[in-house]
């Protein structure tokens, strides 16, 4: 395949690479296309000669069961056919449809209510429906849902038969497919969800846990305090307040927008590497942990152990700004503030 390439050096690197990276790539190729429901596979057939798809299975499968971003990006009516691998028993809307304009065509005949609007419907589809045998013709009021159920798998389906194949023939690498199988609850990692699941600084928080000293200890309550701050920080990104915590500083115009944009989803990125919750949760645990140093200030991610690690100093601690900046800038230029 000519379309991805991975070099490896003899030296350890000092940035890791987020988990959801190749997922990322995988969304931006042109291998898949969005509809209104999710991915579907573009049909290319360079791309099946090339064996991409099956290559694209094999990276899933790989980031699956190191227990990486869950990629949850694929149309049901796509997870329907990897689940059962029976096109009977796939389930279609014309939203399963990355093209628009035959998407729309397919819910102008599926909403006539009168025989010239079906007719008049009917013929936007001349251009393709006689090249699809077995099609209802004519298609009255009664059949036009069966036409309009058939005319979809056939778009969605049948036409991508061997696209769709091939990438569960990858799924097959470290049996990731008959584990699907056996176990169709698990298609939600890979389903795109029906309604958004945002990270909001409530999980954030309760997902990074202290790792604090020995209660008693001297340092015990200036990393409380230091907990307080951060989740002050995160519901501040949270509620958009974060540029009037730093209205005190000149931010370079970079730094502004970088503000402005700021949720609590970069923030559990730069700690573990992923922008979302695991469907089956991170390993290990995320934590916080803390060091005493009062030399350094900006926090620092591990994210191969999904651990934040947080400076406590004088600085940090002092009720201004530092803290909220310092972390600003970590986010910003995180390859240069996380390690493996």
């Amino acid at each position: 395949m000519d379309w991805f390439i991975i070099k490896f050096s003899n030296h350890i690197t000092e940035i890791a690479t987020g988990r959801d990276f190749i997922i990322s790539v995988i969304k931006l190729s042109d291998h898949f296309k969005q509809s209104p429901n999710g991915l579907v596979p573009r049909l290319n057939i360079s791309h099946v000669q090339n064996g991409v798809y099956r290559t694209i299975g094999k990276m899933i499968s790989t980031i699956i069961v190191q227990g990486g971003e869950p990629p949850a990006f694929l149309a049901p009516h796509v997870m329907d056919y990897i689940v059962t691998g029976d096109i009977l028993q796939v389930h279609v809307t014309p939203d399963d449809i990355a093209n628009t304009e035959l998407r729309d065509s397919l819910k102008k005949v599926k909403q006539a209510s009168t025989e010239d609007a079906l007719e008049e419907a009917v013929n936007c589809c001349d251009s393709w429906r006689f090249d699809v045998e077995g099609l209802p013709n004519p298609v009255t009021m009664d059949k036009r849902h069966a036409f309009v159920k058939n005319a979809t798998l056939y778009h969605v389906i049948l036409q991508r038969q061997s696209c769709l194949n091939q990438f569960i023939d990858g799924l097959s690498y470290y049996e990731v497919l008959p584990l699907l199988r056996e176990n169709p609850s698990m298609r939600i990692i890979l389903d795109m969800p029906a309604e958004k699941n945002d990270v909001t600084a409530e999980v954030v928080a309760a997902l990074l846990k202290p790792s604090y000293s020995v209660l008693g200890s001297n340092r015990r309550p200036r990393e409380e305090l230091m907990v307080v701050k951060f989740r002050e920080f995160l519901q501040c990104v949270q509620n958009k307040e974060l540029h009037e915590r730093l209205e005190a500083r000149t931010l370079t115009e970079e730094e502004r927008v970088f503000v402005l944009n700021l949720d609590p989803s970069h923030i559990l990125t730069f700690a573990t590497g992923s922008s979302k919750v695991p469907a089956v949760g991170f390993q290990p645990n995320p934590k916080i942990s803390f060091v005493h140093d009062e030399t350094k200030n900006h926090p620092i991610a591990r994210t191969c152990s999904n651990e934040l690690q947080i400076f406590v100093n004088a600085k940090n601690m002092a009720d201004d700004d530092v803290f909220d900046y310092c972390f600003v800038v970590a986010l910003m230029n995180g390859g240069m503030f996380s390690i493996i």
